[in-house]
């Protein structure tokens, strides 16, 4: 597995911290040798604003606490539109199962990416859809696979994820893929109340 740089690691964090990394770091270079000290923070200035922004496009987590539910109240026709466009999106060309063990295939650039999505509304997947997704990379010859829940992943899970070329995508995940798109349904105690 490819270790983590530290532009990976500030990825992940509030857009804030990457600032607070930039200022530490000029503060730091300046005492030392101050004409450089502009140019050794300015890469993470930079990495701030963008984190920033992906950050505000993605939505708050309140969104996400809101999208779930959502997500998690529909049935597999809906859901696996609302996944199949999402990743339309983001460019790929999205195409259904034509073996068991995945339920798309996502192809950009000659590159495929299965995905498994069958158990998005479980609380916690364990490892076998996991195991079963990384089969079907295997036996497809994919670059890669996602395995997609509404919930979390378990332990024995996550492991696997690291010995194998599949990635999982849990719930805030989840929520900021298809956040941008407005979910067409009513919410669920509106469809509840329908039935």
């Amino acid at each position: 597995m490819a270790k983590e740089t530290l532009f990976s690691i500030l990825l992940r964090q509030p857009w804030w911290v990457t600032l607070l990394v930039a200022v530490g770091l000029f503060w730091l270079v300046h005492a030392i040798f101050p004409p450089v000290a502009p140019f050794m923070a300015l890469p993470f200035v930079a990495l701030a604003a963008y984190i920033a922004f992906r950050q505000w496009r993605k939505g708050s987590p309140a969104d996400a606490a809101e999208t779930l539910p959502a997500i998690r109240a529909m049935g597999w026709d809906e859901f696996s539109a609302l996944i199949a466009e999402a990743y339309r999106r983001l460019g790929y060309g999205v195409s259904a199962a034509e073996r068991p063990g995945y339920d798309f295939t996502l192809t950009q650039g000659g590159r495929v990416i299965l995905v498994h999505c069958r158990r998005w509304k479980v609380n916690q997947v364990g490892v076998g859809p996991v195991r079963e997704l990384a089969r079907a990379v295997e036996r497809e010859g994919a670059a890669s696979g996602i395995c997609i829940s509404a919930g979390t992943f378990s332990e024995p899970a996550r492991k696997l994820v690291e010995t194998e070329p599949v990635s999982v995508m849990d719930g805030d995940a989840l929520a900021q893929l298809v956040g941008p798109q407005r979910l067409k349904s009513s919410p669920p105690a509106d469809r509840a109340a329908a039935r």
